[in-house]
Order: structure tokens, then C-alpha cells, then sequence
């Protein structure tokens, strides 16, 4: 049997990568059949050297055959229930297990989520890495990259990064400005200008950055990719909740720290993904226009856990 994987260009990087034991688990149900990945060219890059799929096609360079094969599996995740709605007590995890009937080997996913890197990827890493000091993986997103509400806005991560002059921040994500050619989730991220900023966006692809997270001493990130390349090494880092909903996406060697509602809503920014008719959206307490600053943790409550919390691994005092 043929069977086509569809990851639509307009799907996140981070849902991808937390479907590896679904893909694997289905490797196995599937073990005799021909398997082809259909995603962008990025999605691809990160599966690089795993034994899930058969074949390779990239969205950008294909004419979508879907019709050409026996079955197909529509990895649109908000089609399968997992949005800002679902019900918070089930984990990501847990959902896609009962959705496409596989059971997920726990006990393998510290060999699941890791990443294959070539020698050259990881020296190009390891070069930028002043030894001896105090380094920190930042991903900040943007006020106005969609969904809404997943971050605080420039000036709490400028005044993060300043108040810690002491520590060298490598910020990842990107600078790209949406386009028609582009998925409309395309946003640049904060350009944070500090001193003991590093600017890494779109300089590493995503296995990198994986690696980026192992070898620094933590990271600072909204709900994104990059705090789930955190499972490429269990690094602990602190991770800012906002409209997204940590039960369902959360990993538990991190340190969570939940933004406050004042609308007393459950995550209200959008329904599944996206934009509503009525004005559910516009009336939230983390829309950009209506966002209260007592609403994100204070700077001050991360600076102590980075300096305090066992969890985090750090080579130096950072303060």
C-alpha cells in the first residue's frame, strides 16, 4: 500500500516535531508499506535521517499526487481536535493516541526526539559559543504574529536581556516578513537590540538550534518550536504561556509560568486558529491592543529562577 503524509504549508513546525512518536508508532503499523512525507522543505529537514517515511516530496517543488496513493493521512492537527479549545486535561500526546489509534512508546522518546546533526552543523554551533559564560537560547515571537497573545511585547524582553548584562542571549527564530508565497503564520520575531544580544535568527536550521538549546546552560521562550526542541535534550528552560494552553502542550522538564487573564476566559484568543466573526478574539486580555503589563510574568520572577531553581544548569552566576 501507498500512503501519503500531508503537512500543509500553513501547519506549525512544533506540532510536526511532537508528532515523532505518532510516526514512528505508525512506522510499525505500517511496516511493509511505502510511506511519502509531503511538507515544505524546513518540515523535511528536521525528520533528516529518521526511518519514519520512505520518500521525500517538498510542497514547494511538487503538484500534490494525492489521488495517486491508497491512503492519505492529513496531518492538519486542528482537524483533529487539538486548538486553544480542547480540553485541557488531555496532552497532545494523549489526543493523538486515541485519534489514529496507535499507542506511543514513552520509554523511546528520548531516542524519538532526538536529532541527527553532521559534524560540520555542529561546529558551525559550537563556534559561537563563548566558552566559560553564562549563554541563553531566547525566542520571542512577536506581538502580532498570529495566533495572538503567545508573548509579552518588546519591552519585557528588552528589559529581560538588559537586566542580565552578565549573560550572552543567542536569539533564534526569524526575521522573514510575510509575503503572498509565504504561510500566513510567517512573522518576524522582536529585533532585540542589546548588547549581549546575539542574533541568530534564520542562521540555523531547526536541528541546530535543537543543539544550540543542549549546549547553552537554558532558554527563555514563548510556546513555539523551539522550546519543543527542548526534547532533542531534556534541557530545562523557562517557558512564557499566553494564549496557548500548557496542559495540552507543555513538557514537564521545563519551567512553566502561565500569563494572567483578566477577561477570566480559558485561552480566548481565537477558535481553533483561526479569526471569528463575532469579537470572542478582540475583547481578550492578551490581544495586543488590550494587553495589561501585570498580565506576563514579571522579569523579575524569571531572573530568580534563572538564577535559583535547581532545575536550570548554570555555569556562572548570571546576576
Amino acid at each position: 500500500m501507498n500512503i501519503l503524509y500531508y503537512y500543509h504549508d500553513v501547519c506549525g513546525l512544533g506540532d510536526f516535531y511532537l508528532l515523532f512518536p505518532v510516526f514512528d508508532a505508525l512506522r510499525l503499523k505500517h511496516k511493509d508499506d511505502k510511506i511519502t512525507l509531503l511538507a515544505r522543505e524546513e518540515i523535511i529537514d528536521i525528520a533528516s535521517n529518521k526511518k519514519w517515511f520512505d520518500t521525500c516530496l517538498d510542497t514547494g517543488h511538487t503538484n500534490y499526487p494525492i489521488n495517486q496513493y491508497d491512503r492519505v493521512y492529513n496531518w492538519d492537527i486542528q482537524k483533529n481536535g487539538i486548538t486553544l479549545f480542547y480540553p485541557p486535561k488531555k496532552h497532545f500526546w494523549d489526543i493523538v493516541e486515541t485519534n489514529y489509534d496507535v499507542v506511543l512508546d514513552r520509554s523511546k522518546f528520548s531516542d524519538i526526539f532526538r536529532l541527527d546533526l553532521t559534524d560540520d552543523e555542529k561546529s558551525q554551533v559550537d563556534k559561537i559559543l563563548p566558552k566559560n559564560e553564562t549563554n541563553i537560547v531566547i525566542h520571542t515571537g512577536h506581538s502580532y504574529k498570529f495566533p495572538f497573545g503567545k508573548t509579552p511585547d518588546y519591552e519585557w524582553w528588552y528589559n529581560l536581556i538588559s537586566a542580565l548584562p552578565n549573560c550572552n542571549f543567542f536569539q533564534v527564530g526569524t526575521k522573514k516578513e510575510p509575503s503572498p508565497e509565504e504561510p500566513s503564520r510567517i512573522s518576524p520575531d522582536f529585533d532585540i537590540q542589546s548588547t549581549n544580544r546575539y542574533d541568530l535568527r534564520d542562521e540555523l536550521n531547526l536541528r541546530q538550534v535543537a543543539y544550540l538549546i543542549e549546549k547553552t546552560d537554558t532558554f527563555v521562550a514563548i510556546d513555539s518550536v523551539v522550546t519543543h526542541l527542548s526534547l532533542h535534550s531534556n534541557k530545562s528552560g523557562i517557558v512564557i504561556w499566553g494564549s496557548s494552553n500548557l496542559r495540552t502542550h507543555g513538557h514537564e522538564h521545563n519551567i512553566n509560568l502561565e500569563a494572567l487573564r483578566h477577561c477570566g476566559k480559558a485561552p480566548c484568543i481565537d477558535l481553533g486558529g483561526f479569526v471569528v466573526s463575532d469579537d470572542t478574539n478582540q475583547n481578550c486580555c492578551l490581544m495586543p491592543s488590550n494587553a495589561k503589563k501585570d498580565s506576563w510574568p514579571l522579569v523579575e520572577e524569571i531572573i530568580h529562577e534563572l538564577a535559583t531553581n535547581p532545575a536550570i544548569v548554570t555555569s556562572q552566576n548570571i546576576i
